[in-house]
């Protein structure tokens, strides 16, 4: 059986997320690295509509997750550290007597030296975005504010220096969407849909049969934290009232050729 280590963070999907892996896969131990400082919304608001967004997304979780309040695996095989711990010597260390096939990550600060070159194109990562029509920051909210749900998704990908620019070894967008659903539905969706694909691309790519395909950063939209407000906020609940996911859902098969995925 193929042997992980799984670097994530606390949170409920998370945890869905290193238990879904660890149905199939022999986890030796997962990092749970704690949230960047004041994270607790992304951004620090006093804003109601900021604060009512970041509420229901934590609901949503909930709801999808709320069954995954810890991780499976035996208390001895979780190591927590804090922001930024993951690339720690203690860390690498902790790992590397592990021994593990492969380190995967969801969630974590960015992985660099010794870590990432010990386990040169053995560290995948799953980020959530369609790379490279969205990088940066708020990669699946920014489609539902420029009316692209079609560009909302997962990418799987080798870890590398570059920030989420590794070769990609399959994407996905989220399953079973439905018009009734708001933002949160369907990032938890992504989230869900991401896992299963990382548990298979896994597999595929020990095998040998995922081959990881270069990232064209040419084109493509670029967001920053920075560039996150109320106002975009607004814009995308608007999308939602005006029908964005069932226009989207009636072309969906056109509309998602538009923008090509990397698939197993």
């Amino acid at each position: 059986m193929i042997k992980l280590t799984i670097i994530t963070g606390p949170a409920l999907r998370h945890k869905f997320f290193a238990n879904t892996l660890a149905e199939r896969y022999d986890i030796l131990g997962v990092v749970s690295e704690a949230k960047r400082p004041n994270q607790s919304s992304e951004v620090q608001t006093e804003d109601d509509l900021l604060k009512d967004h970041f509420q229901a997304r934590d609901d949503a979780e909930q709801f999808y997750f709320g069954n995954h309040h810890g991780f499976v695996v035996d208390p001895d095989r979780i190591f927590t550290v804090p922001y930024g711990g993951s690339n720690s010597l203690e860390t690498f260390e902790w790992i590397r007597q592990k021994k593990p096939d492969y380190v995967i990550l969801f969630g974590s600060s960015i992985i660099k030296p010794p870590l990432l070159e010990y386990y040169d194109k053995k560290i995948i990562n799953m980020h959530l975005g369609l790379s490279p029509y969205y990088r940066g920051s708020g990669t699946n909210f920014w489609p539902l504010v420029n009316n692209e749900p079609e560009c909302v998704g997962a990418t799987i990908h080798l870890a590398t220096l570059k920030v989420d620019a590794g070769s990609i070894l399959a994407q996905v967008r989220p399953e079973n969407m439905t018009e009734r659903d708001n933002s949160h539905d369907i990032g938890c969706k992504t989230i869900i849909s991401g896992a299963h694909k990382m548990a298979e691309c896994i597999g595929s790519y020990d095998k040998d049969k995922s081959m990881p395909k270069t990232q064209d950063s040419s084109h493509g939209r670029v967001y920053k934290r920075a560039d996150f407000n109320a106002q975009a906020v607004e814009v995308m609940k608007e999308n939602f009232q005006k029908g964005m996911i069932k226009t989207y859902l009636d072309h969906k098969q056109e509309r998602d050729a538009r923008f090509p995925i990397v698939e197993i």
